[in-house]
């Protein structure tokens, strides 16, 4: 037995597609068209759109905000100081509102259009010579809207400010320069030398109210650290300024040139250092252990490649034509190589001369004893001079010995080439046989120089 499907059974010609009915000519229905269709049409959508525009402008254009006043936010707000203020040097360091909104009416296409730099909003302080506050003080002054000078747009009318009034903080402007001090805490070691900081720079200009610049008495570039330095450092170093007290100024009017320094702390290594004693027109066999210096040492630092390399400090030479049984002690500078620090600040130092076992006596040189030496060629020198006495110190022994035929005078004429005339000349004095002697004092020949 063969069930039936449930439904309409489809027969071949219920399942042909059937072609729409055509209908007859000048039969055809005219379709009504609709108004929500044209708005799936670009092209009138496009014109719709630009009408619309052009009626709400004209309309905007044809309203008066005199009803409801337009607003302009973000007007500044100037405060104008009088003649006898400016004069003054007065200047205002804070006010309450730097800004302000300012209402107007008129043509809407006009009032559309303002900006903020249309117009501005003054506050005026007016002040006599007599009025000028000494200190900061604070006044409260009305705001008035106003139309900005050289703005194009000027058909239209003010009606109010927001808020009206404005509070300033004045007093009289100064600017003062203070040479930066230098306080770094810092970890030291013995071995080293620290000198003082260098700032990259020397000063700054603190400006503001005059009552606040005044309390400044100092500013130093401070900076604290635990390491202990052993090389050159640099640091950056705030600027802080202090009263005449000692106490910290905090002042918010206050204005630096520079907010911060660079400070170098230079380390360099330190040692002991003897100071070594020399001599000119000293006899070479004198002992230079005959020489004694006060103080032996000092304390110095430098590079410590170079101050591996330093055995001694030379002091400035003892002269021995200065040198007799009666002056045996002289004062020698100390000068240090380039880069070193004389710690213990000590800069003159006593050399002492023994002269136990020494003696003195004069000697009279012949004039044939005079020599002249190195003279020019075509240069002729006549020697003056007949006798010339001289002080001889040295070892007793040497000087007992010693006679004027074992002493010269010797003229060197070396550099003289022009030399014509009659002059008086200096002359070294040696001796034979006397290693060990020296002439006390400077001596001069007379000599006549002729042109052969």
């Amino acid at each position: 037995m063969k069930w039936k499907k449930w439904g309409k059974s489809s027969t071949p010609k219920e399942t042909e597609k059937q072609s729409p009915q055509k209908e007859p000519d000048g039969q055809k229905k005219k379709r009504r068209l609709k108004i929500s269709e044209l708005f799936y049409n670009n092209h009138f959508v496009m014109a719709f759109s630009l009408v619309c525009a052009l009626i709400l402008w004209f309309v905007m254009a044809m309203t008066n905000t005199t009803e409801r006043p337009w607003e302009v936010s973000g007007v500044a707000v100037d405060v104008v100081l009088s003649d006898a203020a400016q004069q003054a040097n007065l200047k205002v360091f804070e006010q309450s509102d730097t800004t302000a909104t300012v209402s107007v009416t008129g043509n809407g296409v006009i009032v559309n259009r303002l900006q903020s730099s249309d117009l501005t909003v003054e506050a005026t302080l007016t002040l006599s010579a007599e009025e000028i506050p000494n200190g900061l003080t604070e006044y409260t002054l009305p705001l008035e809207p106003r139309k900005a000078a050289g703005s194009e747009l000027t058909d239209y009318q003010l009606v109010d400010v927001n808020p009206q009034e404005v509070t300033v903080l004045v007093d009289q402007y100064e600017e003062k320069t203070f040479t930066i001090e230098s306080s770094l805490q810092y970890g030291r070691d013995n071995q080293y030398f620290y000198n003082e900081p260098s700032l990259s720079s020397e000063s700054v200009t603190i400006s503001g109210p005059k009552s606040s610049v005044d309390k400044v008495s100092r500013v130093v570039a401070e900076y604290e650290t635990s390491d202990v330095l052993t090389s050159t450092r640099a640091f950056t170093c705030t600027l802080v300024a202090y009263d005449e007290n000692g106490n910290q100024v905090e002042d918010q009017y206050l204005e630096y040139s520079i907010q911060e320094v660079d400070a170098t702390v230079s380390v360099l290594p330190r040692e002991e250092c003897d100071l070594s004693p020399n001599g000119i027109n000293m006899p070479e066999s004198f002992p230079v252990s005959r020489m004694s210096v006060d103080p032996a040492s000092i304390v110095i630092a430098g590079p410590e490649d170079a101050l591996q390399n330093l055995d001694a400090i030379a002091l400035e030479p003892v002269d021995f034509s200065e040198v007799d049984l009666d002056h045996t002690t002289f004062t020698r500078s100390i000068s240090l190589p380039a880069g070193f620090k004389n710690i213990n600040n000590a800069w003159e130092a006593e050399v002492t001369v023994n002269l136990e076992g020494y003696s003195q006596k004069s000697l009279t040189i012949n004039k044939q004893n005079i020599v002249v030496q190195n003279a020019a060629a075509g240069q002729s020198v006549d020697v003056l001079t007949e006798n010339l006495e001289i002080q001889v110190v040295g070892p007793q022994s040497q000087v007992e010995a010693l006679t004027a035929a074992n002493v010269y005078a010797r003229l060197d004429m070396s550099g003289q080439a022009n030399l014509t005339g009659a002059a008086e000349l200096p002359v070294t004095i040696s001796f034979t046989n006397a290693s060990g002697c020296w002439a006390y004092g400077k001596y001069t020949v007379s000599v006549q120089v002729e042109k052969q």
